[in-house]
């Protein structure tokens, strides 16, 4: 049984997650906005955070920022409007997932349960160093490292 923490402005997004959620053997966790989120966190770590990217004053974004630098082994789902998520945002470490609007519930289901599955492997390797400058080496096509750029 997994903890999910369902972030988003929207009462009526979060109270549909948590009935697809709950049933499905998952203990459902709401917070209407990113700081609220944030020291929710800090204060009892979920296993997933499913997080809404746009939403006033503090957005998504800026909550995965946060929770990869203070929290690194809670996974992420991202849950947008739009069927892509800017390459800087989506290859960092603890963004597992994302899901486009409208939602399914197979869909929700199948991304949490994946975000839990990595927060597990997460917790047993322990957290691992950022790698911000290997990412953006990769999205610039640099060839050194341990990352391919995008011509080979």
């Amino acid at each position: 049984m997994s903890v999910v923490l369902i972030v988003d402005d929207d009462a009526r997004i979060r109270e549909v997650l948590a009935r697809w959620l709950g049933p499905a053997g998952h203990v459902v966790r709401e917070a209407g906005e990113a700081e609220g989120a944030l020291a929710d966190v800090g204060a009892n770590p979920p296993d997933v955070v499913l997080c809404d990217v746009r939403m006033p004053e503090r957005d998504g974004l800026w909550l995965v920022d946060r929770l990869c630098e203070q929290h690194p082994t809670v996974a992420i789902v991202l849950a947008t409007a739009i069927d892509s998520v800017p390459p800087a945002i989506s290859l960092r470490p603890s963004v597992v997932e994302y899901i486009v609007k409208p939602f399914e519930r197979e869909k929700v289901l199948a991304a949490v349960g994946r975000a839990a599955a990595w927060r597990e492997a997460a917790v047993a390797r322990g957290p691992q160093p950022q790698r911000r400058d290997s990412v953006e080496q990769w999205m610039n096509g640099a060839r050194s490292g341990p990352w391919r750029g995008p011509r080979g």
